[in-house]
């Protein structure tokens, strides 16, 4: 294996079935290649406008359940419990602040682990020394990060 770039249609990439030996399976690879350097670019905006989202919506102190206090039941004309006391049912559809906080969490922190799955086998095909492949990952990162800018710009800064 070369220690240096060299330009050649024989390389092996990141597995042992994803060899190229063929012109045509090198400009495949290219075209693979590049496409995910730009989705790895795309989600580091997303990821950042994500954080942004969680920062804007989620309140500092927890929100209690909103629930509906039912004193009698309007058809029989009878209290609901045998002491007398009433009912609290939760709303259906609410979702605590608490809930809420780690469903985005775990969301956010799926998509830092597919960026650190994403970067380190776009690394790792910048580690076989191939220069068109080399190439291919910055002009994915390029593209990618001038289509991913303008959402920056989506969400303001947090509070």
């Amino acid at each position: 294996m070369h220690m240096y770039f060299v330009f050649s249609e024989n390389v092996t990439l990141l597995f042992d079935f994803w060899t190229v030996q063929t012109a045509a399976g090198l400009t495949l690879s290219l075209l693979v290649v590049f496409l995910l350097t730009v989705l790895y670019e795309i989600s580091k905006v997303w990821k950042s406008n994500l954080l942004t989202r969680v920062l804007l919506t989620l309140p500092l102190t927890p929100d209690p359940v909103p629930s509906l206090s039912v004193t009698s039941d309007p058809l029989l004309d009878t209290d609901p419990s045998p002491d007398g006391e009433s009912l609290v049912f939760p709303v259906v559809g609410h979702i605590p602040s608490v809930y809420r906080w780690w469903l985005l969490h775990s969301s956010v922190a799926l998509l830092h682990v597919a960026q650190v799955v994403l970067g380190y086998a776009l690394m790792l095909c910048v580690m076989s020394y191939n220069a068109s492949l080399f190439l291919a990952v910055i002009l994915g990162s390029a593209l990618g990060y001038f289509l991913a800018f303008p959402l920056l710009a989506q969400y303001p800064p947090a509070r």
